[in-house]
């Protein structure tokens, strides 16, 4: 079986939330940051990088194989974010691309995606039609990316990949949590 990493940014400034996503907590008070983490380290990611600004610390989240990567221009956008997680994966590896905002994962997403998966390819779960979250990025994409010279912008370099989709029957995985009223709505009364 090939190694798989993960890799969650949460480098943005959270402004129309007004506070940290990845220090947000679940029902059961543990951080968005420390579910991820602690689902990809249990699923086997080694290693999960998750990129942060120069403020956020996380010191609540169990280090495990965790590689923490700090973006001091995240006025850069995502893909300035994703481009220096992605030098950290080791290569021939494939990366679940996780989004701090998106707190949902299970084991069995992750199989099926990982089932999906070739080498040119990037596997995004669906639902009703929907593409949701994680992106699993096959080894020559994530060896594309680690051996760019600049970054790229992510969603048009994956144009240059197959795009491969694996249904799934849960809404969760198309949760995306901005603002103040949907974490509410998805994490506080769910």
């Amino acid at each position: 079986m090939i190694p798989v990493a993960a890799l969650v940014p949460a480098a943005g400034q959270s402004g129309r939330m007004g506070s940290e996503k990845a220090l947000l907590q679940l029902k059961d008070g543990t951080s968005f940051a420390s579910y991820l983490i602690d689902s990809y380290t249990g699923f086997g990611c080694d290693p999960v990088v998750v990129v942060v600004h120069e403020k956020l610390r996380l010191t609540d989240v169990n280090p495990g194989p965790l590689i923490t990567v700090v973006n001091k221009n995240p006025g850069r956008g995502r893909s300035w974010s994703i481009y220096l997680g992605l030098k950290q994966i080791q290569e021939n590896a494939a990366c679940f691309l996780h989004n701090i905002d998106n707190p949902f994962v299970e084991r069995e997403l992750l199989e099926r995606m990982l089932e999906k998966l070739k080498p040119a390819s990037f596997v995004v779960p669906v639902f009703q039609g929907r593409g949701g979250h994680p992106v699993l990025l096959g080894t020559e994409v994530v060896s594309f990316f680690r051996t760019s010279k600049k970054m790229i912008d992510f969603r048009d370099a994956l144009r240059n990949f197959e795009r491969l989709e694996s249904e799934y029957n849960r809404e969760e995985i198309l949760w995306n949590i901005n603002t103040p009223r949907e974490y509410k709505k998805y994490i506080l009364d769910c």
